[in-house]
């Protein structure tokens, strides 16, 4: 089966995530019926910076009340793992695969992101870190993940660190240490500060090696996944009430001081 390519689009956190749970709803329910799932391919961007959740983290972990001051969007993914900032250049990706999950997939995943970077001009590796497969540049962090499974389906969504020109409002809103925002600062990196990279050609070089070879067909939401995703949008990610429940403490997600565990960012159904 051809591989499915969305179109790019930039659109709020909320109605992102909103469409890419929708896209694995329909794959959950697809499987139960015994139906062959189409592997799906999603990049997106935020229209704001952004503020994410990991899966029942607690709210009280960010600054919640400053974020809407400040129009930093807010809301919570249904993968594991703490929050996260995400400006409005960094690039989002998600898959969603008819398979189980293995450190093998992972190498697979990384190794054609790598593919992607190297097609525009940059030169990351692929490194072993607390027994993962893991990208670095310059022996920092810019690729982030996580994942959500049931069965032998599997989404695996994550973002790649393109400009931090919109990071102002970061420390406040992740309440962040100043050992945490040294941390971030000095451990992470932001494409844009080695090189100039247009957002087209990155997004045309996932859209090639993400698929590793496979025939692809590029096809939009149908009708069915937007009324799903609307949904969802209105009733758990805008629905402040739904993600304030929250028992989990984790803290921020991508402090290079984190360990690295899969397990660690894995919610399954």
């Amino acid at each position: 089966m051809k591989v499915r390519i969305i179109p790019h689009q930039r659109a709020s956190v909320s109605w992102n995530l909103a469409l890419e749970e929708s896209l694995f709803l329909r794959a959950k329910q697809d499987l139960l019926e015994g139906k062959e799932i189409q592997p799906i391919i999603k990049l997106y961007s935020f229209s704001r910076p952004s503020v994410v959740l990991g899966y029942m983290q607690k709210l009280s972990e960010i600054d919640y009340d400053y974020c809407n001051e400040s129009k930093v969007d807010v809301t919570m993914r249904t993968t594991g793992g703490g929050s996260v900032y995400l400006g409005k250049n960094d690039l989002q990706y998600s898959l969603i695969l008819p398979t189980d999950y293995s450190k093998e997939l992972l190498r697979r995943i990384n190794t054609s992101i790598i593919h992607s970077l190297q097609d525009v001009g940059f030169s990351p590796q692929l490194k072993m870190l607390d027994n993962h497969p893991v990208i670095r540049m310059n022996n920092k962090s810019f690729v982030f993940d996580a994942e959500r499974r049931f069965k032998n389906l599997l989404l695996h969504h994550g973002t790649t660190l393109v400009d931090n020109y919109d990071y102002e409002y970061m420390p406040k809103a992740l309440k962040a240490t100043e050992k945490e925002i040294h941390n971030l600062q000095s451990g992470n990196l932001w494409l844009k500060h080695h090189a100039e990279v247009r957002e087209k050609a990155l997004i045309n070089a996932f859209e090639k090696n993400l698929p590793e070879n496979s025939s692809v067909i590029k096809k939009d939401f149908t009708n069915e996944e937007i009324k799903l995703a609307e949904k969802l949008h209105k009733n758990f990610y805008t629905n402040k009430e739904a993600f304030s429940d929250g028992k989990k403490k984790f803290g921020i997600c991508y402090l290079p001081t984190t360990v690295y565990n899969m397990e660690l960012y894995a919610e399954k159904d």
